[in-house]
């Protein structure tokens, strides 16, 4: 399936590339590569994105990517994705695809198998404290009040309260390790995931936007209750 975006370079003419959770392992030393890839493109953008999720809390607990996680998620303003989108065209030039993308501040690419999810946050209407993309929400100062930070001999930004967004987001326990995904998915689970994907892609994204944000009330609800201690 071919699909195209629209950007203030031109269109982006981009292929259908299903990505699942549980689909693969990461692969440390390509997501190293992707990671200082689009840390060069953004840095000669002037822009910045943050290390965020998974990616952070491998960072600080193991000083590398989570053996088992399955991608990179880096943070970015959502008032910084209109020129984001213009380098694609660059990251293109540089390997990466982009794999899929919903304009509420989504997007994932992907270069020799390994994806990055960028996560586009912006201000929280019901609340100027807090921050949201999608179904997460979370206090503006973890998306705003940074600190560089080495990871795998590059620097990068974190949240400065690291250890506060780690134990809110994962939990009191998030030193210990937990394996989330399997990566044994049946051939029944993979059709189910793939056609979902693909269904998605199809349809007009004024529909699965409606039904996105139908479902994240709930999770979001769930998320600001637990910073206010509900």
């Amino acid at each position: 399936m071919k699909l195209q975006l629209k950007t203030e370079n031109g269109t982006y003419r981009y292929k259908f590339i299903p990505i699942y959770q549980g689909i693969k392992r990461i692969d440390k030393s390509i997501a190293q590569e992707n990671l200082e890839i689009l840390k060069d493109v953004c840095d000669n953008a002037n822009l910045r994105f943050i290390l965020f999720y998974g990616t952070l809390l491998g960072a600080v607990r193991e000083h590398d990517f989570i053996t088992h996680d399955e991608d990179i998620d880096v943070l970015m303003y959502k008032s910084d994705m209109k020129k984001f989108l213009t380098l694609l065209f660059t990251l293109r030039d540089r390997g990466f695809e982009l794999a899929r993308y919903e304009s509420r501040g989504f997007l994932s690419i992907i270069r020799k198998g390994e994806y990055i999810d960028v996560y586009f946050y912006e201000e929280y209407t019901k609340d100027a404290n807090l921050w949201y993309c999608c179904q997460d929400v979370c206090k503006k100062e973890f998306v705003f009040d940074l600190i560089p930070y080495n990871f795998l001999e590059k620097e990068y930004y974190i949240p400065r309260n690291y250890i506060q967004y780690l134990e809110y987001y994962f939990g009191l326990n998030w030193q210990t390790p937990i394996q989330i995904f399997d990566y044994n998915k049946s051939r029944i689970s993979i059709i189910k995931e793939y056609t979902i994907q693909y269904i998605k892609a199809l349809l007009p994204e004024k529909i699965v936007t409606k039904f996105q944000e139908k479902g994240d009330k709930k999770r979001l609800t769930i998320w600001i209750n637990k910073i206010y201690h509900k």
